[in-house]
């Protein structure tokens, strides 16, 4: 009997002490017709989610396989990620994203997603909706990255290049043998936006339209957060981007130029935003072609913060 997982589940973490079993609770929910393995890397927290990483795997040894660092390697400055500790010991045919400050909601989103790769040779991600939870406010709201897309199914590259709202990461799952980029994916400063162009660019994308994640803004040391702490670091992040864009649209050939100019508009919008240069970011395109509504709410709140300094 083959007891080999099908699907290895990737999860980063660091300091998510607060996060962390409702991030497990979600893996083990699953219910699957097949066997799954869980491989957590831990950049030497400091705040006791080791600790509970331990426990768990104590309880589940077949399918909690925790690595531990002696010493944080991102505060090093060595690359991290999945590709980086995960992916190079998984097992699986497949591999499925989640952070240790994000969860599943859905226990049948591994079986859902398998089902979808094992029926569609030719697909090369699947992703799905979520709900996001501002740790700091409590609110919830569906993010619905495809707009106004409320059926599943196979969805166009261009809505994939574009994202209304941002993909939930926590969603992506994809074939591994399909994880080998090229270096300049591998060498830009975020890690999941290059592998979902990846894998647009080596087939087709199914969308399923119900929430089966659950994704935590501004959460103890997520990207957001890190990169709203430094100018520099917003800058690189930025440059980054921007470097990879250029790379990506010489890869394809400039297949989707429109899109490519939109999304560092995108970040040129972002990069003002994060380092608080407000009236800068309102003179990007990005932001002159967001709806009316959300222009005028931006500017009166702007005008409304100018008038506070002045006075």
């Amino acid at each position: 009997m083959n007891n080999l997982p099908l699907v290895s589940i990737s999860c980063i973490t660091y300091n998510h002490a607060s996060y962390i079993k409702e991030c497990i609770d979600g893996f083990l929910m699953q219910k699957t017709n097949f066997n799954f393995e869980v491989l957590i890397h831990d950049d030497h927290s400091t705040d006791g989610t080791e600790e509970i990483i331990k426990e768990y795997a104590k309880q589940y040894p077949d399918i909690i396989k925790p690595l531990f660092e002696k010493e944080n390697q991102y505060s090093l400055g060595k690359p991290i990620g999945s590709a980086v500790w995960n992916l190079p010991r998984a097992r699986g045919e497949y591999i499925a994203i989640c952070e240790g400050d994000d969860y599943w909601i859905d226990p049948y989103k591994l079986q859902k997603q398998v089902d979808i790769m094992e029926n569609n040779p030719n697909c090369s991600l699947v992703i799905s909706n979520g709900i996001s939870l501002n740790e700091i406010t409590k609110k919830q709201y569906i993010i619905n990255p495809m707009g106004d897309i409320k059926k599943s199914g196979f969805i166009s590259p261009n809505l994939v290049l574009l994202e209304r709202r941002l993909i939930p990461t926590a969603s992506m799952f994809y074939r591994k043998d399909q994880s080998k980029m090229p270096d300049f994916f591998r060498n830009c400063p975020v890690g999941d936006r290059p592998l979902r162009l990846w894998l647009l660019s080596n087939g087709d994308i199914y969308y399923f339209a119900n929430p089966m994640i659950m994704y935590r803004e501004q959460s103890n040391g997520s990207f957001g957060q890190r990169a709203c702490s430094s100018v520099k670091y917003a800058k690189e992040i930025y440059d980054g981007m921007i470097a990879f864009y250029n790379n990506y649209n010489e890869f394809t050939k400039y297949k989707y130029n429109k899109e490519i100019q939109y999304l560092k508009s995108q970040d040129e919008y972002n990069f003002y935003i994060r380092t608080k240069q407000i009236k800068e970011s309102m003179n990007t395109m990005y932001f002159k072609n967001l709806p009316l509504t959300i222009k005028l709410k931006r500017r009166i709140k702007y005008w409304i913060k100018t008038i506070k300094i002045i006075n």
